[in-house]
């Protein structure tokens, strides 16, 4: 089956943007440490997902992905588009089960890549703590931390920089199959939503880096709760943006910003409106995080996964590649 390949697309920008979320340069420079994991990865197990244990892993004849660009081009179109499997399959010169081998191979390839240039947010208090260069004496006065973060993240290994003092954090949610488990469906139903979702809560630092990203949580679960059960270690003084979602959540020695809510049968003053509509303004950055990151089709659309943590994988890759795409092109910074 004739496909298409990396070669075919590169010289034409706009639409290799289009298909992939990221630009010539920036592909080109995580095609390295995209390879080095996936040769990583194929040391350990083999394509059917089975423990390797003969011989290497060697590039057949008539592979359909024969070099590290044409495979780290078959992952993010996917990711960008979230065509059907048989779809992206004959796209790439291969049937619907290879595709999905291939897929759920180049996940955690692309997950470790992207961890190890320090753009994968946060999943745990402490990974957090360090990245914001908090003491562990903090962290602990905080919360007890939650599990540590898959071994295939790594965070970066050079010396925390002074956080910037504003934060915002947000809830985003994400459509999903419809669970068989009874249980699964009460958990994963959004009324807000009218529809079965997952949902979890970025935290960002002023320059509109996903520091942290929550667990992954069933629609019915509240962005409260959940942000209660990670309360962020953010250094003393910080100011952090919040929506009215997150009523009476606080963290010691943070200043919490959000607007007044309007009391019952009551207006709010014009004082109040222009304070409400100037916090609004600076908040609303978060949102066009949010879209960012959902700019791969695969957090946008109904979820068609199946396999176990991949709705967490795929949110965690999506938020890196959105680190990953602001750090070489800087946006203007929250004010």
């Amino acid at each position: 089956m004739a496909g298409i390949r990396f070669t075919d697309v590169q010289s034409r920008p706009i639409e290799f943007l289009e298909l992939t979320s990221l630009t010539p340069d920036e592909f080109e420079q995580l095609v390295p440490p995209f390879e080095e994991a996936f040769q990583d990865y194929m040391a350990r197990w083999r394509l059917d997902g089975k423990p390797r244990t003969a011989r290497r892993f060697a590039v057949y004849n008539n592979c359909p992905l024969p070099t590290p660009h044409d495979r780290l081009f078959f992952l993010l179109t996917y990711l960008k588009t979230y065509s059907l499997q048989v779809v992206q399959g004959r796209l790439f010169g291969m049937g619907q089960s290879k595709a999905n081998q291939w897929i759920h191979i180049l996940l955690p390839a692309l997950q470790a890549a992207l961890g190890s240039l320090g753009d994968a947010p946060a999943r745990s208090l402490t990974a957090l703590a360090e990245r914001l260069g908090v003491s562990e004496a903090d962290t602990a006065a905080v919360a007890t931390p939650l599990a540590e973060a898959p071994e295939a993240v790594t965070e970066p290994s050079s010396t925390a920089e002074p956080a910037p003092s504003l934060f915002a954090h947000d809830g985003t949610e994400r459509r999903i199959v419809r669970p068989e488990d009874p249980a699964q469906q009460s958990d994963c139903y959004s009324g807000k939503k009218k529809d079965h979702t997952v949902k979890n809560v970025l935290l960002v630092n002023v320059l509109l880096t996903i520091l942290f990203l929550s667990d992954t949580h069933g629609g019915r679960t509240h962005d409260k709760r959940i942000a209660d059960a990670t309360p962020y270690p953010l250094p003393a003084g910080s100011q952090l943006l919040q929506d009215l979602g997150f009523l009476a959540f606080t963290l010691p020695d943070v200043e919490i910003l959000m607007p007044t809510r309007k009391p019952r049968g009551q207006e709010l003053t014009l004082e109040e409106k222009l304070a409400n509509q100037a916090l609004h303004q600076r908040r609303l950055r978060i949102e066009h995080v949010n879209s960012s990151v959902k700019c791969c089709r695969i957090v946008k659309d109904r979820l068609r996964l199946w396999k176990q943590d991949v709705r967490d994988l795929v949110m965690e890759i999506c938020c890196a590649l959105h680190n990953f795409r602001v750090r070489l092109s800087p946006w203007q910074p929250m004010i």
